[in-house]
């Protein structure tokens, strides 16, 4: 936090303290008022529009990284609905992502490649809430409150008004609070009460995460082309594959899993899977260079079996510190999955050396291996969440020994210790 705003905090802070009860209680009253009036208004719009950006920050004691993505909504009662925004995660490019709805008919578009029509508009927003990093929902929500039951603002606790605040040349009102245990920050505009600026601060140890959503350039009660609610992808509707009782039947009882071999040719490596894996490639710009990061997770029933490899940036690769990049690649995982570390042993693999982990958690028992193999960090883990299986051990062999990799010619570099975040984050 800068010097300046922690002086500002606290200044809040000791005036606050000073204030009678009453003048308390009318604070909150203060703020609570200000947003009735924030969903009054969004409820009644005829017409909404905005351009906006959500700015994640994330900050922990080895380093932190800032993402960027875009996006825009448009909205014309009854229910005309559109948002789209870009995601940056897998190329510096962008990758368009679109919901919208026409009145009779949902749809989404995943550029390049996914074009699928949904069962309503609900669902087209649920399947996009977490890609979204839920700022398809901040105004959906506020315009349609019937359709979606509410906005997750009006379960917020803890309301206090800061006082006002100047956003971008815009009066607003500042208020502070607390959603499903996180803090918020909302700045709403004094004249219209619309939200300009939505901040959210997650904690989780000694990482901290924090997403600002900005919303620029709003207009309302303005005319919205129809076109706009029928957009046209530059590709064919994919088929729905029609579920049958097979289908269903094996949702109940998937039976014992089929094992197969993987490959990745990329990769450079060949491993059984219980299922069909579903992939995912991303690349993450830190102050320690750029990381490309490939993940493919299959699963079946209980278990779930991941491979990921990730290109260390060759700038960090030193000598005699193999260990302590190991080490930390190993803490940060627990910490992610929440587990508790058991027992770990070095191993190794055509002279690639790594580690051997196991780690108990809530639900069952995972184990991961980690192997160096020139500048390529190799992870793999299972998952098995069948506390009752006797057959763990079967299983947790057959998918690590049936892993195997194409050798590189170049020696093995040892890795110094990095921002585990930047590779994984």
């Amino acid at each position: 936090m800068r010097t300046s705003s922690l002086y500002r905090a606290l200044v809040v802070v000791i005036l606050s303290s000073g204030l009678p009860i009453m003048g308390q209680a009318q604070r909150k009253t203060d703020a609570t008022r200000i947003l009735n009036n924030m969903f009054r208004v969004y409820s009644r719009l005829a017409s909404y529009q905005d351009e906006g950006i959500l700015v994640t920050t994330n900050d922990e004691p080895t380093g932190g990284t800032i993402e960027k993505m875009p996006f825009k909504t448009f909205f014309k009662r009854p229910n005309l609905f559109r948002f789209e925004w870009t995601d940056y995660a897998i190329t510096k490019l962008g990758r368009k992502k679109l919901i919208w709805f026409n009145g009779n008919e949902a749809f989404t578009y995943w550029e390049p490649d996914r074009y699928e029509k949904e069962e309503s508009l609900p669902l087209a927003i649920a399947g996009a809430t977490g890609v979204s990093s839920r700022t398809v929902n901040t105004v959906s929500d506020l315009l349609l409150p019937d359709e979606f039951g509410g906005s997750t603002l009006k379960r917020l606790t803890k309301i206090s008004l800061v006082g006002e605040d100047m956003f971008e040349g815009v009066p607003c009102y500042r208020i502070k609070a607390i959603e499903d245990g996180e803090a918020v920050e909302l700045w709403v505009g004094k004249k219209d009460f619309l939200l300009r600026k939505l901040r959210r601060e997650t904690k989780y140890g000694e990482r901290v995460s924090i997403d600002e959503e900005v919303r620029r350039k709003l207009q309302t009660e303005q005319s919205i082309p129809e076109a706009v609610f029928n957009y046209k992808p530059p590709i064919p509707l994919t088929p729905k594959k029609d579920t049958n009782a097979e289908d269903i039947n094996k949702l109940f009882d998937p039976g014992p899993p089929i094992w197969t071999e993987f490959r990745s040719d990329e990769g450079r490596f060949s491993v059984l899977m219980p299922e069909k894996p579903r992939s995912q490639a991303s690349s993450i710009e830190t102050p320690q260079g750029r990381f490309e990061q490939h993940v493919f997770i299959a699963s079946h029933d209980l278990l779930v079996c991941m491979i990921a490899y990730t290109d260390i940036p060759k700038p960090l690769l030193v000598a005699n510190d193999l260990q302590g990049f190991l080490a930390g690649v190993r803490d940060q995982f627990i910490k992610e999955v929440g587990g508790k570390l058991a027992s770990e042993s070095s191993l190794s693999l055509d002279g690639s050396p790594g580690r051997e982990i196991k780690v108990y958690m809530f639900r069952g028992e995972l184990r991961l291996r980690l192997y160096i193999v020139g500048d390529r960090l190799y992870m793999l883990s299972v998952i098995n969440s069948d506390k009752t299986s006797n057959s763990n051990e079967e299983t947790f062999n057959k998918f690590f020994t049936s892993f195997k990799f194409n050798p590189i010619t170049k020696p093995i570099a040892a890795c110094q210790a990095l921002s585990v975040a930047g590779v994984f984050s």
